[in-house]
């Protein structure tokens, strides 16, 4: 009988709507990177853009070179692929077979959920507790001689949180233990600072996937990457296609790569904007749930509240995150964040939103 991922099917559903139009709104729900590039670098994208570069097939060897240089790893040990759910799903196409299990955080990123029903594992979830925390002796206690890939976001989405560093080597150490083997998500890594890499020549269980979409703002290129012991990524590329990444994607990934001054001032810019947004929310009552991402969750107290201000919020063209089934997550909307400006604005008409809501317990 065929699989049929619903997340894959709700998004089918989604875009038969062809009147929707994103680029109306602020969009403030997909952890995009809101602050953009300089015009300047956008003209330096552009050039690029020559007739051989359009006609030929894409070459992919500098930008392996590139973040092996970065990285210091060699170019043995990293595979590319279309964003870093492309890296996530070879893992799971390359190592996991039908009715092996697969243990998750949860809540957690969307697409761990579609491969484990595409490739049929065991899915298997250990959930946060109604405070948003989840101890890692809980995890621990979950892994075990059926347990074949451990994955692990490192911030998590949609919560935000992270294990230290010390958790995670627990965590790959009882993998270890159990011939299991530990992928870790860093898509938001450059907002955290810490790393899983450190632990990578310890082990040839372990995997790092990150991304080009967030902090590096290339969402549109899908481009990401996976690192871990040669062994490892010789399987994954059992899994490739002709081209891991477009030409696009390598030629403004190296761009990224040799211009990491810019993703350094979107960080700055995204913190500055965190700190401020986390003052005024305090102001109007409300409380901004500690995380180390580009997002943010509000905690309003209660999920129809919640779903009162996102459907307000829509109706001013701002797109925020509300509705969550998890218990953890259910009195919480999600936020991007960006510039200060940005969130000032966002603030003000969270405040209108708030005001109407109390007013009128019916209002939307």
């Amino acid at each position: 009988m065929p699989v049929k991922p619903k997340d894959h099917i709700s998004r089918l559903e989604r875009l038969r709507n062809v009147d929707e139009d994103r680029s109306q709104y602020m969009r403030l729900d997909k952890n995009e990177n809101l602050t953009g590039f300089p015009d300047d670098v956008i003209e330096d994208f552009r050039r690029h853009i020559t007739s051989d570069f359009v006609t030929t097939y894409p070459d992919v060897g500098p930008l392996y070179r590139k973040l092996s240089e970065r990285l210091g790893l060699d170019v043995t040990q990293i595979y590319l692929s279309s964003g870093s759910d492309g890296g996530i799903k070879s893992v799971f196409e390359a190592y996991v077979e039908p009715d092996e299990q697969v243990l998750i955080i949860s809540p957690t990123y969307a697409m761990y959920y579609v491969y484990a029903e595409m490739f049929q594992a065991d899915l298997q979830e250990v959930c946060f507790d109604p405070d948003v925390i989840l101890p890692v002796e809980r995890l621990l206690e979950k892994i075990g001689p059926r347990t074949k890939l451990v994955c692990i976001a490192n911030p998590n989405s949609p919560t935000g949180t992270v294990f230290s560093q010390e958790e995670l080597a627990q965590i790959l150490r009882k993998a270890e233990d159990n011939d299991a083997l530990l992928m870790v998500d860093e898509a938001y890594h450059e907002y955290y600072g810490e790393t899983a890499l450190d632990l990578l020549g310890e082990s040839k269980n372990l995997l790092v996937t990150r991304t080009f979409s967030k902090a590096l703002g290339l969402a549109s290129a899908r481009l990401g990457f996976t690192v871990s012991c040669e062994d490892v990524i010789n399987n994954l590329f059992k899994t490739r296609p002709m081209y891991e990444v477009n030409s696009f994607a390598v030629a403004l990934g190296c761009y990224l790569m040799d211009h990491p001054e810019l993703v350094s001032e979107h960080v700055r810019t995204v913190r500055a904007g965190r700190d401020y947004l986390n003052d005024e929310v305090e102001k109007l009552g409300l409380t901004l749930l500690p995380g180390f991402a580009n997002f943010a969750l509000v905690d309003v107290g209660d999920p129809e509240r919640s779903a009162k201000i996102c459907s307000f919020m829509a109706r001013e063209k701002i797109i925020i995150k509300g509705g969550f089934k998890e218990p953890c997550m259910r009195p919480y909307f999600r936020v991007g964040l960006g510039s200060v400006v940005q969130m000032r604005y966002f603030v003000e008409k969270l405040t209108v939103a708030l005001q109407r809501s109390v007013a009128d317990p019916n209002a939307g």
